[in-house]
């Protein structure tokens, strides 16, 4: 019983982790103007979408005999060197662009908390390369500490999210809850969707519960089901505390040059509780570089497997300047773009984990006529359904870039 909890549980948090993240600070600054009932409902949409692309997922995986198999070397073994291209650039732009979208938006939480302490003008810029300084280079010293400093934050961050809760809820207007407008949700799918995404870790998972089929599923399945329950009740307590429109609401954050901090500053401003206020800082901070942390070590992987670089001292060097200069230069022309930047990640995911797994099933189910431990539920249907979905989610990123749907950014 022991082992199970210990691995099966474990298994789940790590799911959990890996999908709270940017997504705890973009939801309500992207969908919160739309009401908290059309947001809910578009939450539970995307995690079952997603849920049944990590299963997809999870059916092509087993084929493989390489139970480190991550989504290159699938589409590689399936798809050929095009799928495997497709997939190693697609990989790579995840990556910076919730790369950019962390750096940007703990620059500017750091630039806001350096000014009230020290009471002196701090530019985002500088905030920005203060936030990579202090974080971006841990990696290099190894998953070990890298490990404890998370362990750290991720204490923190369930720490401040339950005083948020014992603290707001006394605030929430349950009127409020009732009052938005449902059409800004059609630009906030891609952010949604990238939300409840965790399937990097799948082949990690799959080692680590030793190629049983049936806990793997159940991790997922809960794991998945964890951030379910966070988004929702963080949307509760966001839009049921804070206007629709007016100062200090949901739509004057949304416009706001930095989004991430305007959310503290309306917070303090409406309910008058300077340390609520503060707790919704350090929450966004913990939130921010816990995933930052996650990101990088991916990064740091996957351009020295990719590129085949050794990780000596030079060999660092060249990684970390491989791994920060593109989102960096992203943060440092584009700081408002945290949502931005978030909403163009959810449109890889789409093609990693929307289009590519279930060409895959098709072709290894139906073509190739092969067989896995594990055969996601739902026939036919469930490949089709999201397959078409990536496109889905796609036009709608596209749809909000050029101006064809609502959007506050």
């Amino acid at each position: 019983m022991k082992l199970y909890v210990s691995k099966t549980v474990g298994s789940a948090l790590l799911v959990a982790g890996t999908q709270i993240g940017a997504g705890m600070l973009a939801l309500p600054i992207s969908t919160g103007v739309a009401g908290f009932w059309p947001s809910a409902a578009l939450f539970i949409v995307a995690f079952l979408y997603m849920l049944a692309s990590l299963f997809l997922l999870v059916e092509v995986n087993f084929w493989s005999h390489k139970v480190t198999a991550n989504i290159i070397t699938l589409a590689r073994e399936h798809l050929g060197l095009v799928g495997q291209i497709v997939a190693w650039v697609s990989f790579l732009m995840l990556l910076y662009a919730v790369a950019a979208a962390y750096i940007s938006g703990g620059g500017s939480l750091l630039a806001s908390a350096l000014q009230s302490g020290l009471t002196v003008s701090i530019s985002d810029a500088l905030g920005t390369w203060c936030f990579l300084a202090i974080f971006g280079g841990i990696v290099v010293f190894g998953t070990r500490i890298l490990d404890g400093f998370n362990r750290i934050l991720i204490g923190g961050l369930i720490a401040s999210f339950i005083f948020l809760i014992v603290f707001t809820s006394p605030n929430v207007s349950l009127a409020d809850l009732h009052v938005g407008k449902p059409m800004y949700l059609f630009a906030a799918v891609p952010v949604v969707v990238l939300s409840f995404t965790s399937h990097i870790i799948v082949p990690s998972l799959r080692t680590y519960l030793a190629g049983d089929h049936k806990d793997l599923i159940r991790a997922l399945f809960w794991g998945s089901v964890i951030p379910l329950v966070f988004y929702l009740v963080w949307e509760f307590l966001i839009v049921g505390s804070l206007p629709s429109s007016g100062p200090f609401s949901l739509e004057a954050i949304a416009r706001h040059n930095n989004p991430v901090s305007g959310l503290t500053k309306a917070l303090n401003a409406k309910l008058h509780i300077p340390a609520v206020a503060i707790v919704v800082g350090f929450f966004s901070f913990f939130a921010l570089v816990t995933s930052f942390f996650g990101v990088s070590l991916g990064l740091f992987d996957f351009l020295a497997d990719g590129f085949r670089i050794k990780k000596t001292a030079i060999g660092k060097f060249l990684l970390l300047l491989m791994m920060y200069i593109p989102p960096m230069l992203f943060a440092l022309s584009y700081p408002e773009g945290f949502v931005f930047a978030v909403g163009y990640a959810g449109v890889f995911v789409a093609v990693l984990y929307g289009i590519l797994p279930p060409i895959m099933i098709w072709k290894g189910r139906y073509i190739d006529k092969m067989e896995s431990d594990f055969v996601t539920p739902g026939g036919k249907l469930v490949p089709i359904i999201v397959f078409l979905g990536a496109f889905v989610i796609i036009f709608f990123q596209i749809g909000a870039t050029k101006g064809w749907f609502p959007s506050l950014q």
